[in-house]
């Protein structure tokens, strides 16, 4: 089995993104754009090293990526080593720190800010490089749109030269023929090649860096092995270098959740209204009705209901046949099996258990001011409409509260409590 060297490159500002933000960080679909191409190679059996170059506010792309190494993405700890690129001088001198790092014989080079290149896809790459012993592949597409990607250059016989940039000088590539290929910005290299010809790279006089595209040319003058590989997807190869793409790449990412959730037989009713993000699970025959957002990490069972118009927020988990709909937010809470909430409110840092009717208007209020605090809900209790439940507090089994009450205080088995501040009911009542 070939083993191979991962390096991401990471250390990028993103000046286009117009944020203080290092751009690998910038969400989509609830998660950094690094988190999607890390969950991609880790998928890949052959890679046995992840090098990530990081630069700018680069503390902060090392705790991001140290935290989805320990939680989401366990299974590359021990497998990542961080680089510093001191100085901004491009992406070759970016490759070259990285390079010290390198165990391998071959080296995978992609760029953190790209979450849209699919694991099968770089999978087949790899392969395509190795079957042909080749020194270089380059991993490309074709894009109708306009765009700032470097066009792939062949002479006469159908031999790889070069990449022409799109600052390149008019007319620097005109003995070369271009098939309207562009650069992904994705390469397989021969360690042995990358390490021995990147210290040649000249650094382009216009933007004072040192440009990975240029080692193109170099290998193609020794007469080194190049190829082309052509992602089918034009979509695989598109990075994020601006808010606009960053749109586009949340639209394809949200696109692809709904779909494979749609395959595993979950119901969505209206997928242009529905967001859905990153890592969140459903079980199948449950039913999400249009205005529906779900953030990432949610885990909801089989068999429920959700909105429309209803929030479920991170750290929330619903288990089989709830109904949750209209105008509703959950937040860091447990719904139990046959739970009911239909109709607006707020559940927050509640632990809700079975079959427990939650009435229209209930409000959990959570947070005294400084801390957030814990409300529980025993089974098949039922909490009447306008209900305001006050953490910390514990609502019985089988108890009840009335329309409009205020509950300040534990409510006991059984109990039936009603006003403000709620108080047991008593028989004269």
């Amino acid at each position: 089995m070939n083993k191979t060297t991962a390096i991401i490159l990471a250390a990028g500002k993103g000046k286009r993104m117009k944020s203080s933000l290092p751009k690998v960080l910038r969400k989509v679909c609830g998660q950094s754009l690094i988190y999607y191409v890390l969950k991609q190679l880790s998928k890949i059996k052959t890679i046995k090293q992840i090098v990530i170059v990081v630069g700018y506010k680069g503390d902060l792309v090392k705790k991001e990526v140290e935290a989805l190494s320990s939680g989401q993405l366990k299974n590359l700890s021990g497998k990542i080593k961080f680089v510093n690129q001191t100085k901004m001088w491009g992406t070759a001198d970016a490759v070259k720190v990285a390079l010290s790092k390198v165990k391998n014989k071959e080296a995978l080079v992609t760029c953190g800010d790209n979450p849209l290149i699919r694991s099968a896809t770089l999978s087949k790459f790899m392969s395509y490089s190795r079957r042909n012993n080749l020194d270089c592949c380059i991993l490309t597409s074709t894009i109708d749109k306009k765009n700032q990607l470097g066009m792939i250059m062949y002479d006469s016989q159908g031999k790889v030269q070069a990449i022409k940039e799109k600052l390149s000088p008019k007319g620097k590539a005109k003995n070369f023929i271009s098939r309207g290929e562009v650069n992904s910005g994705t390469y397989y290299f021969s360690k042995k090649e990358l390490s021995k010809n990147i210290g040649k790279i000249k650094r382009n006089k216009l933007k004072k860096e040192y440009f990975l595209t240029d080692i193109i040319k170099i290998l193609a003058n020794q007469g080194r092995r190049i190829k082309t590989y052509l992602a089918k997807d034009s979509s695989e190869v598109a990075g994020i270098n601006n808010l606009f793409e960053l749109q586009f790449a949340e639209k394809v990412v949200k696109t692809r959740v709904i779909s494979r959730l749609t395959e595993k037989g979950v119901v969505v009713v209206d997928p242009s209204t529905t967001i859905v993000q990153e890592s969140v699970k459903i079980g199948k025959n449950t039913t999400i009705y249009p205005f529906t957002f779900i953030e990432k990490g949610a885990i909801i069972g089989s068999n429920c209901s959700l909105g429309p118009f209803v929030h479920i927020r991170a750290g929330t988990r619903i288990r089989d046949g709830v109904k949750a709909g209209n105008f509703l937010e959950i937040n860091r809470s447990q719904l139990g099996k046959g739970v009911t909430a239909k109709h607006f409110g707020y559940l927050g840092d509640t632990v809700v258990s079975d079959n427990v009717n939650i009435g229209a208007g209930t409000v959990v209020a959570n947070y005294d001011g400084r801390r957030k605090h814990k409300t529980y809900i025993k089974e098949n209790s039922f909490i009447g409409c306008d209900t305001v439940l006050v953490a910390p507090v514990t609502i019985g089994k089988n108890s009840k509260t009335g329309a409009g009450s205020v509950v300040t205080k534990n409510v006991k088995e059984k109990e039936v409590v009603i006003g403000v501040p709620a108080h047991l009911l008593k028989a004269k009542e």
